[in-house]
Protein backbone atom coordinates (compact mmCIF):
# COMPACT_ATOMS: atom_id res chain seq x y z
CA UNK A 1 0.00 0.00 0.00
CA UNK A 2 2.85 2.40 0.70
CA UNK A 3 4.10 1.64 -2.49
CA UNK A 4 0.57 2.60 -4.27
CA UNK A 5 0.77 6.01 -1.98
CA UNK A 6 4.12 7.07 -3.28
CA UNK A 7 2.94 6.68 -6.92
CA UNK A 8 0.00 8.91 -6.26
CA UNK A 9 1.71 11.55 -4.76
CA UNK A 10 4.17 11.35 -7.83
CA UNK A 11 0.90 11.87 -10.01
CA UNK A 12 -0.45 14.54 -8.08
CA UNK A 13 2.80 17.14 -7.08
CA UNK A 14 3.21 18.52 -10.42
CA UNK A 15 -0.19 20.36 -10.26
CA UNK A 16 -0.62 21.00 -6.60
CA UNK A 17 0.95 24.64 -7.46
CA UNK A 18 -1.81 25.66 -9.91
CA UNK A 19 -5.29 24.62 -8.97
CA UNK A 20 -7.30 25.51 -11.44
CA UNK A 21 -7.04 23.86 -14.78
CA UNK A 22 -6.93 25.69 -18.57
CA UNK A 23 -7.55 24.89 -21.62
CA UNK A 24 -7.64 26.70 -25.06
CA UNK A 25 -9.58 26.02 -27.66
CA UNK A 26 -8.46 25.26 -31.46
CA UNK A 27 -10.03 24.19 -34.53
CA UNK A 28 -12.40 26.71 -35.23
CA UNK A 29 -13.83 27.58 -38.71
CA UNK A 30 -15.86 25.15 -39.42
CA UNK A 31 -19.11 26.78 -41.04
CA UNK A 32 -17.59 26.30 -44.61
CA UNK A 33 -21.63 27.36 -45.54
CA UNK A 34 -21.37 31.41 -43.82
CA UNK A 35 -17.40 31.63 -42.97
CA UNK A 36 -18.20 34.66 -41.71
CA UNK A 37 -19.80 32.96 -38.89
CA UNK A 38 -16.68 31.39 -38.02
CA UNK A 39 -14.79 32.45 -34.67
CA UNK A 40 -11.44 33.92 -34.51
CA UNK A 41 -8.96 34.77 -31.45
CA UNK A 42 -9.02 32.91 -28.24
CA UNK A 43 -11.06 30.78 -26.51
CA UNK A 44 -10.25 29.53 -23.19
CA UNK A 45 -11.86 26.35 -20.98
CA UNK A 46 -10.93 27.21 -17.33
CA UNK A 47 -12.03 24.29 -14.93
CA UNK A 48 -12.45 25.60 -10.95
CA UNK A 49 -12.16 23.95 -7.60
CA UNK A 50 -16.09 25.09 -6.79
CA UNK A 51 -17.38 22.44 -9.25
CA UNK A 52 -17.84 25.19 -11.75
CA UNK A 53 -16.59 25.71 -15.43
CA UNK A 54 -15.67 29.22 -16.81
CA UNK A 55 -15.25 30.03 -20.45
CA UNK A 56 -13.20 33.10 -21.80
CA UNK A 57 -12.72 34.88 -25.34
CA UNK A 58 -10.04 37.17 -25.39
CA UNK A 59 -9.41 40.87 -26.43
CA UNK A 60 -8.93 39.48 -30.32
CA UNK A 61 -12.02 37.37 -30.42
CA UNK A 62 -14.52 38.55 -33.25
CA UNK A 63 -17.28 36.75 -35.21
CA UNK A 64 -19.92 38.07 -36.99
CA UNK A 65 -23.29 39.59 -35.46
CA UNK A 66 -26.00 37.23 -34.48
CA UNK A 67 -29.42 37.70 -33.02
CA UNK A 68 -29.01 35.29 -30.31
CA UNK A 69 -25.61 33.41 -30.62
CA UNK A 70 -25.07 31.02 -27.57
CA UNK A 71 -22.30 29.29 -26.54
CA UNK A 72 -22.11 25.81 -25.18
CA UNK A 73 -19.20 23.14 -23.93
CA UNK A 74 -20.66 19.88 -25.20
CA UNK A 75 -19.33 16.25 -24.70
CA UNK A 76 -19.58 15.51 -28.41
CA UNK A 77 -19.07 11.28 -27.91
CA UNK A 78 -18.50 9.69 -31.16
CA UNK A 79 -19.82 12.46 -33.51
CA UNK A 80 -17.78 13.43 -36.43
CA UNK A 81 -17.66 17.15 -37.78
CA UNK A 82 -20.12 16.84 -40.57
CA UNK A 83 -22.55 14.75 -37.61
CA UNK A 84 -22.14 17.59 -35.24
CA UNK A 85 -23.19 20.41 -37.73
CA UNK A 86 -26.47 18.71 -37.44
CA UNK A 87 -28.43 20.28 -35.06
CA UNK A 88 -30.69 17.57 -33.89
CA UNK A 89 -27.56 15.42 -33.37
CA UNK A 90 -25.77 18.47 -31.66
CA UNK A 91 -28.86 19.00 -29.65
CA UNK A 92 -28.83 15.08 -28.04
CA UNK A 93 -25.93 15.74 -26.91
CA UNK A 94 -24.67 16.52 -23.21
CA UNK A 95 -24.51 19.90 -23.16
CA UNK A 96 -23.53 22.88 -20.60
CA UNK A 97 -25.16 26.45 -22.05
CA UNK A 98 -22.52 29.15 -20.90
CA UNK A 99 -24.22 32.41 -21.83
CA UNK A 100 -25.07 34.49 -25.05
CA UNK A 101 -23.11 36.74 -27.48
CA UNK A 102 -24.50 40.32 -27.52
CA UNK A 103 -26.17 41.43 -30.56
CA UNK A 104 -24.37 43.94 -31.90
CA UNK A 105 -27.05 44.54 -34.75
CA UNK A 106 -24.49 44.77 -37.91
CA UNK A 107 -21.26 45.36 -36.14
CA UNK A 108 -18.76 42.22 -35.63
CA UNK A 109 -18.90 40.81 -31.49
CA UNK A 110 -15.59 41.39 -30.36
CA UNK A 111 -13.74 41.23 -27.04
CA UNK A 112 -12.83 39.88 -24.12
CA UNK A 113 -16.14 38.04 -22.27
CA UNK A 114 -16.25 35.39 -19.69
CA UNK A 115 -19.24 32.72 -18.44
CA UNK A 116 -18.91 30.97 -15.56
CA UNK A 117 -21.56 27.77 -14.99
CA UNK A 118 -21.96 25.22 -12.11
CA UNK A 119 -20.91 22.19 -13.28
CA UNK A 120 -24.66 20.29 -13.30
CA UNK A 121 -25.07 17.45 -11.12
CA UNK A 122 -24.33 13.60 -13.26
CA UNK A 123 -22.28 15.49 -15.65
CA UNK A 124 -18.93 14.34 -16.05
CA UNK A 125 -16.72 17.18 -17.59
CA UNK A 126 -14.01 15.09 -18.53
CA UNK A 127 -16.22 13.66 -21.68
CA UNK A 128 -16.57 17.65 -22.26
CA UNK A 129 -14.33 18.78 -25.50
CA UNK A 130 -15.97 20.87 -27.85
CA UNK A 131 -16.75 24.32 -27.68
CA UNK A 132 -20.10 24.82 -29.71
CA UNK A 133 -21.50 27.83 -30.87
CA UNK A 134 -25.04 27.66 -32.16
CA UNK A 135 -28.26 30.04 -33.18
CA UNK A 136 -31.09 28.95 -31.75
CA UNK A 137 -33.76 31.86 -32.89
CA UNK A 138 -32.82 29.64 -36.61
CA UNK A 139 -32.04 26.29 -34.64
CA UNK A 140 -28.38 27.19 -36.86
CA UNK A 141 -25.25 25.55 -36.44
CA UNK A 142 -22.97 28.69 -36.12
CA UNK A 143 -19.33 27.12 -35.64
CA UNK A 144 -17.44 24.98 -33.02
CA UNK A 145 -13.90 24.24 -32.13
CA UNK A 146 -12.33 21.57 -29.91
CA UNK A 147 -9.86 21.43 -26.52
CA UNK A 148 -8.41 18.94 -24.72
CA UNK A 149 -10.89 17.47 -21.85
CA UNK A 150 -9.83 17.99 -18.49
CA UNK A 151 -8.70 14.73 -16.84
CA UNK A 152 -6.54 13.50 -13.95
CA UNK A 153 -3.93 13.61 -16.38
CA UNK A 154 -3.62 16.99 -16.69
CA UNK A 155 -5.81 18.79 -13.96
CA UNK A 156 -5.40 19.21 -10.52
CA UNK A 157 -8.84 19.80 -9.72
CA UNK A 158 -9.17 16.13 -10.55
CA UNK A 159 -5.96 14.47 -9.10
CA UNK A 160 -5.34 15.78 -5.93
CA UNK A 161 -7.19 14.47 -2.90
CA UNK A 162 -6.60 17.89 -1.31
CA UNK A 163 -10.25 18.56 -3.55
CA UNK A 164 -12.27 15.72 -2.36
CA UNK A 165 -13.35 14.11 0.75
CA UNK A 166 -13.89 10.57 -0.31
CA UNK A 167 -11.47 8.06 1.63
CA UNK A 168 -10.95 4.56 -0.22
CA UNK A 169 -9.19 2.06 -0.94
CA UNK A 170 -8.31 -0.46 -3.69
CA UNK A 171 -7.62 -3.78 -3.20
CA UNK A 172 -5.45 -5.90 -4.64
CA UNK A 173 -3.35 -3.54 -6.78
CA UNK A 174 -1.68 -4.24 -8.32
CA UNK A 175 -4.79 -6.41 -10.24
CA UNK A 176 -4.71 -8.68 -12.42
CA UNK A 177 -8.73 -9.19 -13.70
CA UNK A 178 -10.83 -7.83 -11.68
CA UNK A 179 -10.38 -5.33 -8.29
CA UNK A 180 -12.59 -4.22 -5.17
CA UNK A 181 -13.41 -0.51 -3.81
CA UNK A 182 -13.54 -0.06 -0.07
CA UNK A 183 -14.97 2.70 0.87
CA UNK A 184 -15.17 4.23 4.39
CA UNK A 185 -18.11 5.50 6.35
CA UNK A 186 -21.16 5.42 4.50
CA UNK A 187 -19.94 6.82 0.98
CA UNK A 188 -22.43 5.77 -1.75
CA UNK A 189 -20.75 6.28 -5.15
CA UNK A 190 -22.04 7.67 -8.25
CA UNK A 191 -19.50 7.24 -10.97
CA UNK A 192 -16.38 5.07 -11.55
CA UNK A 193 -14.19 6.23 -14.28
CA UNK A 194 -10.84 4.85 -14.86
CA UNK A 195 -8.19 6.91 -17.39
CA UNK A 196 -5.04 6.08 -19.51
CA UNK A 197 -2.06 8.00 -19.16
CA UNK A 198 -3.23 10.38 -22.12
CA UNK A 199 -6.52 10.88 -20.55
CA UNK A 200 -8.70 9.13 -22.17
CA UNK A 201 -11.56 6.74 -20.38
CA UNK A 202 -11.01 3.55 -20.94
CA UNK A 203 -13.65 2.38 -18.53
CA UNK A 204 -16.78 4.57 -17.06
CA UNK A 205 -19.65 3.47 -14.43
CA UNK A 206 -22.42 5.17 -13.14
CA UNK A 207 -25.23 4.62 -10.32
CA UNK A 208 -26.02 1.24 -8.69
CA UNK A 209 -22.62 0.78 -9.17
CA UNK A 210 -20.82 -2.76 -8.29
CA UNK A 211 -17.63 -2.18 -6.54
CA UNK A 212 -16.20 -5.20 -7.77
CA UNK A 213 -14.37 -3.82 -11.07
CA UNK A 214 -13.45 -6.00 -14.15
CA UNK A 215 -10.70 -4.65 -15.91
CA UNK A 216 -9.66 -7.80 -17.43
CA UNK A 217 -10.12 -6.26 -21.18
CA UNK A 218 -7.20 -3.43 -20.74
CA UNK A 219 -3.51 -3.61 -21.42
CA UNK A 220 -0.86 -3.42 -18.76
CA UNK A 221 0.04 -0.49 -17.66
CA UNK A 222 -0.71 2.19 -14.93
CA UNK A 223 -4.19 4.08 -15.16
CA UNK A 224 -5.76 6.14 -12.95
CA UNK A 225 -9.06 5.55 -11.01
CA UNK A 226 -10.80 8.52 -10.46
CA UNK A 227 -14.39 7.95 -8.26
CA UNK A 228 -17.35 10.05 -7.52
CA UNK A 229 -20.00 10.45 -4.44
CA UNK A 230 -23.27 11.88 -5.04
CA UNK A 231 -21.98 15.43 -3.68
CA UNK A 232 -19.67 15.72 -6.17
CA UNK A 233 -16.80 15.05 -4.42
CA UNK A 234 -13.57 13.23 -5.77
CA UNK A 235 -10.72 11.34 -5.26
CA UNK A 236 -7.56 9.68 -7.58
CA UNK A 237 -5.51 7.02 -6.84
CA UNK A 238 -3.11 5.15 -9.10
CA UNK A 239 -3.85 1.46 -10.25
CA UNK A 240 -1.46 -0.98 -11.76
CA UNK A 241 -2.95 -3.65 -14.25
CA UNK A 242 -0.61 -6.46 -14.76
Amino acid sequence: MKKISYLVLLFIIPFIANAQCNQSGFGFGNNNSTPMYNIQGTVEVVLNTNNSVTLNTGSNFSTASGPDVKVFLVDRGTLTNAQLKNTAMFNARPKIEMGMLPNNGSSPVTGSRTFTKAIPSGMNISNFNTIYFYCQQFNAFWDFGSYTAFSPNNCAVLSSNEFTSIDFSVYPNPVKDQFNISLENSTKLKAVNIYNNLGQIVYTEWNDLDQNVNIASLSKGIYHLEVTDFEGNRSVKNIIKE
